[in-house]
């Protein structure tokens, strides 16, 4: 088996931890600040000593590098719980626990982005699949980077479009992705967000990641519904198994059984997997459930299992045999698998550069032939030129002279199609770039935008908020406006009423001086034999004055009373002066 260790599988997610705590980007962390790290690591780890006080005694120095640091936690730390052949098995839940915890610390970065598309749990799953299948490699100076190979995100962007229900499209990945120089984890985040993840729906999205990451992480080889047959009893139950390289898990399962023994037979959901396991084929037969195997443990356990199908058969022999193989192997079988992967495409890689190089000295060799051809024939063109003609060895001459313009025009033509080729390849690259550059300036445009209408919205709420305040104190200027308008009116009112009260007054006191004056000048003549009344006839009255229908009508009313009452008065006085007058 491969021999590997823990400080070797938590090493790249240690590195996202390890860039978070240097601020400065200069490559090495205060041994205060990675004190408390090793602390964490510690408790983690349940190591008993206090191990995080070690690190002051590790060289002489104050700050520490990665590789320093990396070399002393798997030395001092990770060395308790592995001594180099422990099973990843074994190592899986301290494996889960510290990346978990390395990526607690180094989230803040990656979360951090503009137009986020997967989920917090959807980004740890992808940060916990890069680390696992990623590489360390110097960046510049003293730094170190950590990347992902071209294959490795060629597999697990398949994988994912293959979960979401797309075809998968070979073509458009290669040229998106060999425009990329380098696949970090933000670039790898942002590539899947920017290219695969648009237009889909959350739950889909999240499911698809799911599945990945299971695929991935929790290395399941297969999962499915298989039959399982009780040991003690011949009932087949049909269970939902998962098969990783060190164990067959049944995750869940329905049992139709009224007995609490039978479901405790069942419920036994764990097996776990050595080298020294076999698994076994059984030929159909008349009578008996199909497409049966059986898995035989080292401790010659007999576990008897059924497929649905016969492709699902093969499916699951060829996953038991290789999780047998990889069961006690110390690095996950997806590492191992990446390895195999990478090889794969190096030797790829490998024979394509050999079949071009055998190409072109075929190639060569062609034209080296030709060319030989070629010379045999004006070898030949002038042994018969000298002893023809003069005219014929002019001809011959022409001949040549074609042929070898014709021959300048193909290898110009080539030449022309060659810088053509190099031509479109270098548009294609700027053109991805200008998009790309595109896209940058379009998001700050947005962006810019966005603050415009904020700074907007702010200001349209200030306007509005001084706008109530000003028609407040109009509404208010307005009320006493209102309140001084009726005060004026009441006075108004009350000032036409004094005036039609003096005008009555003027006009009955010169109505009772006309009267007086009249009764003086009857008194003035000289009395007749009969007496006559002083008090006009109807029609010897004049029309009275035009006034306003109010005025009138009160004066009216006033004038008719008083009337009456002096022609009362004329009448007594007239009795007593005829009386006086006829003594």
């Amino acid at each position: 088996p491969v021999m590997a260790t823990l400080g070797q599988l938590v090493a790249n997610s240690l590195w996202f931890a390890f860039d978070a705590l240097d601020q400065q980007k200069t490559g090495v962390v205060p041994k205060s600040k990675l004190k408390v790290l090793t602390q964490n690591v510690g408790v983690l780890l349940r190591v008993d000593r206090h191990v995080e006080n070690c690190i002051e005694e590790y060289l002489s120095c104050k700050h520490l590098n990665f590789e320093q640091y990396l070399y002393f936690l798997t030395h001092e730390v990770l060395a308790e719980a592995d001594d180099g052949s422990t099973p990843y098995g074994e190592l899986k839940k301290h494996h889960d626990t510290l990346e978990h915890n390395f990526w607690l610390l180094g989230r803040g970065t990656v979360l951090n982005r503009h137009f986020p598309v997967f989920s917090e749990e959807a980004v740890f799953k992808l940060f916990r699949m890069f680390c696992l299948l990623a590489d360390r490699s110097p960046a510049r100076k003293s730094l170190l980077q950590v990347t992902l190979n071209i294959v490795e995100v060629r597999e697990v962007t398949r994988q994912l479009i293959t979960s979401l229900g797309r075809e998968w499209d070979i073509r458009d990945f290669t040229q998106l992705a060999t425009s990329i120089s380098c696949f970090t984890f933000p670039v790898f985040l942002a590539f899947l967000e920017g290219r695969y993840a648009q237009d889909t729906e959350s739950p889909a999205l999240e499911k698809a990641v799911d599945e990945v990451y299971k695929n991935f992480v929790e290395q399941v080889l297969k999962q499915g519904k298989v039959y399982q047959r009780v040991s003690w009893a011949p009932i087949w139950v049909k269970r939902e198994i998962e098969l990783r390289p060190w164990a067959l898990v049944a995750s869940s399962h329905k049992v139709k059984a009224r007995s609490a023994v039978l479901a405790k037979v069942v419920g036994l959901a764990r097996v776990y997997l050595t080298p020294s396991a076999t698994v076994h084929n059984i030929p159909d037969e008349p009578g008996v459930r199909p497409c049966r195997f059986t898995l035989c443990l080292e401790s010659n356990k007999l576990v008897q299992l059924a497929a649905t199908d016969h492709r699902s058969k093969s499916e699951w022999l060829r996953a038991l045999d290789a999780a047998i193989h990889h069961s006690k192997q110390t690095l996950p079988y997806q590492a191992i698998m990446s390895t195999v992967r990478k090889n794969e495409h190096a030797e790829e890689e490998a024979r394509e550069i050999a079949e071009r190089i055998r190409r072109d000295s075929q190639a060569d060799i062609i034209e080296n032939t030709q060319a030989e051809l070629m010379a045999e024939k004006l070898a030949r063109a002038q042994a018969e030129a000298a002893v023809r003609e003069e005219t014929a060895a002019r001809q011959a001459e022409e001949k040549r002279v074609l042929e070898l313009q014709t021959l300048r025009r193909q290898l110009e033509t080539l030449l022309e199609e060659e810088t053509q080729a190099k031509r479109d390849e270098e548009i294609v690259r700027n053109l991805q770039a200008r998009v790309l550059r595109e896209e940058w300036e379009r998001r700050e445009e947005l962006e810019r935008l966005q603050e415009d209408q904020r700074r907007m919205l702010e200001e349209e709420t200030k306007k509005r908020q001084a706008f109530e305040l000003q028609q407040e104190e109009k509404d208010s200027q307005l009320r006493e406006a209102e309140k001084r308008l009726r005060k004026l009116e009441s006075e108004r009112l009350r000032l036409d009423h004094e005036l039609r009260s003096a005008r009555e007054k003027i006009i009955m006191s010169e109505r009772g001086k006309e009267l007086l004056e009249a009764r003086m000048k009857v008194k003035e003549r000289t009395p007749p034999v009969r007496t006559y009344s002083l008090r006009p006839i109807r029609k010897e009255r004049g029309t009275p004055p035009v006034r306003s229908s109010s005025f009138n009508v009160h004066a009216a009313r006033l004038f008719k009373f008083r009337s009456k009452n002096e022609d009362t008065n004329d009448n007594g006085n007239g009795n007593s002066n005829g009386t006086v007058e006829s003594n």
